[in-house]
């Protein structure tokens, strides 16, 4: 008799899972999100990184849900990262900021906060780089030109 209610236990426990969604695991009736997630995190440990994020995509473009956009957010955010530098880093930054915007309780946003930190320093060096690679540039070619004036007016004395 008492293993019989152990399982019922189980068995109710199961059912509540199930009926209450867990976006981990593609369980519940949450509709086309939890599935395209579902999937998503299947492409993943696959390692069909291009079809989760595909997946992944489509999640974070649905009506927000909570609990299920969030970590989608997150996880494309990591996605895009393999990128490398640019258009990836880029990408990752404002989905993290998405995530802190749009659900600034969640668990992930508390886990992206130092990602998102060292992402945008990458980001602020990557600009600095950018300017002053611009400058010695400026400045080259400035050189070269007092070169060619200074020889110029070698020439001209000569005469």
């Amino acid at each position: 008799m008492r293993q019989l209610k152990y399982h019922g236990y189980i068995l109710m426990l199961l059912a509540l899972l199930s009926a209450g969604g867990c976006a981990n695991f593609g369980m519940g009736f949450g509709g086309e999100g939890e599935g395209s997630f579902a999937e998503g995190m299947q492409s993943l440990q696959r390692g069909k990184e291009k079809r989760a994020r595909e997946l992944l995509e489509h999640v974070v473009a649905a009506p927000p849900r909570d609990g299920l956009t969030d970590e989608a957010l997150f996880r494309l955010a990591l996605l895009y990262l393999r990128d490398g530098e640019g258009r990836g880093t880029t990408r990752s930054l404002a989905l993290l900021e998405r995530l802190k915007k749009e659900y600034p309780r969640s668990l992930w946003t508390h886990q992206s906060a130092p990602l998102m930190s060292y992402l945008a320093s990458d980001e602020k060096e990557r600009e600095q780089n950018i300017l002053l690679s611009r400058e010695n540039r400026e400045l080259r070619q400035s050189i070269d030109r007092l070169k060619n004036l200074d020889l110029e007016m070698e020439k001209k004395i000569k005469r």
